[in-house]
């Protein structure tokens, strides 16, 4: 893997991913996609895994497009435009679908496919100095790009994302917040410790349960009826119980009360 990102354990049940071209506010190239495919790989490998925590090095988020390494476009074929638009693009299904949650801890500035990126992940905490944009539409290209044209509406509503798309403006930590696209604010130096805390909540939580409910909302999100919806949810549940995770619960209720069924 080259260091464009690289993979850690943070404990014995998170791992983290850091986006690492400081220089460049990790913004992305071709190293960048091969080392973010690399690292996903290894995520999915790596056992007893619950949660992943994505950041970036120094001072930012992710960029978007590094356009100073940029191959001239008209040079490419379509079919070679086609095939790096999807490897581009697929980093964010593949951070999407993870089986384990995923939390963004955003430091600092996040656009174009570093958005997409954060908008990817199931939870994100931002730093009170990080700001967002779509930005491809000031730059003469779809707004909608790694997914967002899908991962912003589900988030902040399809009226918010549409503005968003459209005029790529720019908005800020509070914001993001207020519209819902943001669980949590903390200070700079906080916000990985911060993103840690949640992901360690989450994994605190039985595997099986936490990835039933990662993959039923996923595939909900697009129900045509609430029929539907619940249909799987029955499903997801009577799978669960299979897990055997609800026995021990019940077990530490009976012996201990209630309260040892929310540790």
């Amino acid at each position: 893997m080259n260091d464009s990102v690289f993979v850690e354990r943070i404990d014995d049940a998170l791992l983290g991913i850091t986006l690492n071209r400081p220089d460049r506010l990790n913004a992305i190239e071709d190293s960048f996609v091969a080392a973010m495919h690399a690292a996903l790989d290894g995520v999915e490998a790596e056992p007893g895994v619950r949660a992943v925590v994505l950041t970036g090095a120094g001072r930012g988020f992710c960029a978007g497009a590094d356009l100073t390494v940029t191959a001239d476009l008209e040079r490419q074929t379509s079919a070679d435009l086609y095939r790096g638009q999807q490897r581009l693009a697929d980093m964010a299904v593949r951070l999407h679908e993870l089986p384990v949650p995923v939390v963004a801890a955003v430091n600092g500035p996040a656009a174009g496919g570093g958005l997409a990126l954060a908008a990817a992940c199931d939870l994100r905490v931002a730093s009170t100095r990080a700001h967002f944009a779509v930005a491809n539409v000031r730059i003469g290209i779809s707004g909608g790009e790694m997914g967002l044209s899908w991962l912003l509406p589900q988030s902040v509503g399809r009226a918010r994302a549409t503005e968003l798309l459209l005029t790529g403006r720019r908005f800020d930590a509070a914001e993001a917040l207020e519209w819902g696209f943001v669980n949590r604010l903390a200070e700079p130096a906080d916000v990985l410790a911060e993103a840690c805390a949640l992901a360690r909540a989450v994994a605190g939580n039985p595997a099986f349960g936490v990835r039933l409910t990662k993959e039923m909302l996923r595939t909900t999100a697009t129900a045509s009826s609430l029929r539907d919806a619940v249909m799987l949810e029955n499903r997801t549940q009577v799978l669960a119980v299979y897990a055997g995770d609800i026995d021990q619960a019940t077990e530490s209720f009976r012996r201990d009360g209630p309260r040892s069924a929310g540790r």
